[in-house]
C-alpha cells in the first residue's frame, strides 16, 4: 500500500511539476508582464487616436501616407520595450490565452486613458 501510495505521489508531483512547466513555457520570449503591457497599450491606444485624427483626407495618397507614418508611430514605441511587431501580436495571443489577466490589463489602460482625458479637460478649463 505504501509503494501505491508513493508512486501516486511521484506521478502527482511530475503531472503537477509539468504543468507548472507548462503554464511557464507558453509565455512569449520576449515577455512583458502585465504593468509593462498595460503601458505599451496604452501608448499604442494614444497612438492610435493621435493618428486617427491626423489621418489623411487626400484619397489618392491616403493609403501610403498612413502606412509611412503608422510605421513612423509604433516603431519607436516597440523599440522602447524591446519587442517588434511579431513579438507584439505573440504577447497579444499570450494574453488572448489568460482572459483573466487580459481582462485587469484592459481595465488599467482604460483607467489610464481616463485619468489623462480627465487631466487634459482640466488644464483646458484652466487655460
Amino acid at each position: 500500500m505504501k509503494r501505491i501510495l508513493s508512486q501516486i505521489s511521484i506521478i502527482a508531483l511530475f503531472l503537477s511539476s509539468a504543468l507548472l512547466s507548462a503554464c511557464h513555457n507558453d509565455r512569449p520570449d520576449p515577455f512583458l508582464d502585465k504593468e509593462q503591457m498595460c503601458s505599451l497599450l496604452t501608448e499604442i491606444r494614444l497612438t492610435e487616436t493621435r493618428l486617427y485624427n491626423h489621418r489623411e483626407t487626400n484619397v489618392e495618397i491616403s493609403n501610403e501616407v498612413m502606412k509611412n507614418r503608422t510605421l513612423e508611430a509604433y516603431v519607436p514605441i516597440f523599440k522602447k520595450y524591446g519587442i517588434n511587431y511579431a513579438q507584439y501580436q505573440k504577447l497579444l495571443t499570450y494574453y488572448m490565452g489568460h482572459p483573466r489577466d487580459l481582462e485587469e490589463i484592459m481595465q488599467e489602460v482604460a483607467e489610464n486613458l481616463t485619468a489623462m482625458e480627465e487631466g487634459f479637460e482640466s488644464q483646458n478649463k484652466q487655460e
